[in-house]
């Protein structure tokens, strides 16, 4: 049976990891994966070839309020560093 879920995408730094997972960690967030080395193209351009590369994180919230204590946690962050942060609402297989 498909279950509603948030799907929060976010892509930093990989400098900036460490600090996104010590905020999920803070907040009690499970449940997420980290791929590094990701490239791509935006707004500002070509991003992937130089020395600093980009890392992607995806991470399920069960429910919103989980996504937006996340969301409201996350902000100071961004607003310092950078990066783009994606809630969507995806279904996963309860299991």
């Amino acid at each position: 049976m498909l279950q509603p879920v948030k799907k929060v995408e976010i892509i930093v730094s990989y400098l900036e990891v460490p600090a996104v997972l010590k905020i999920l960690k803070k907040n009690s967030i499970r449940g997420y994966t980290v791929i590094n080395n990701v490239s791509g193209s935006g707004e500002h351009g070509y991003s992937g070839d130089d020395l600093i590369t980009n890392s992607y994180i995806m991470i399920i919230c069960t429910d919103l309020e989980m996504a937006e204590k996340l969301s409201n946690a996350m902000q100071p962050l961004l607003k310092k560093l950078g990066g783009i942060f994606i809630i969507t609402d995806a279904q996963w297989i309860a299991h």
